[in-house]
């Protein structure tokens, strides 16, 4: 049994639609991501200011240790925070608007 050149025409149509709709879709599918660029795990600073940079894409929420932090139109994140003297996790939690999350986390040490 063939399918009728219009029925044939029709399932490819739908299937390109389905397509190109996964496609469009694919970031919002995949939920925020977070690219930390600075600091490196386990950096070791001498210095007490350090800087937390970035790039954070399809985020509705955005935090450092649980503060809200503001990233610009293109997702870009620079904070600065005091560290005490030891060991220091940094955790940036990222949430879109559908519910799911991105957690980093970053251990360093300050002299």
């Amino acid at each position: 049994m063939r399918a009728s050149p219009r029925k044939l025409a029709l399932i490819l149509l739908s299937l390109a639609l389905l397509g190109y709709g996964f496609w469009q879709g694919r970031n919002f599918l995949r939920g925020p991501r977070i690219y930390l660029e600075s600091p490196k795990e386990g950096e070791i600073l001498a210095r007490s200011v350090l800087e937390i940079r970035g790039v954070a894409k399809e985020v509705s929420r955005f935090t450092l240790n649980g503060y809200p932090i503001f990233i610009n139109e293109a997702g870009e994140f620079r904070e600065e925070r005091i560290l005490s003297p030891g060991v220091s996790i940094i955790e940036l939690r990222a949430e879109d608007k559908f519910g799911h999350e991105a957690l980093v986390r970053r251990t360093v040490f300050m002299k």
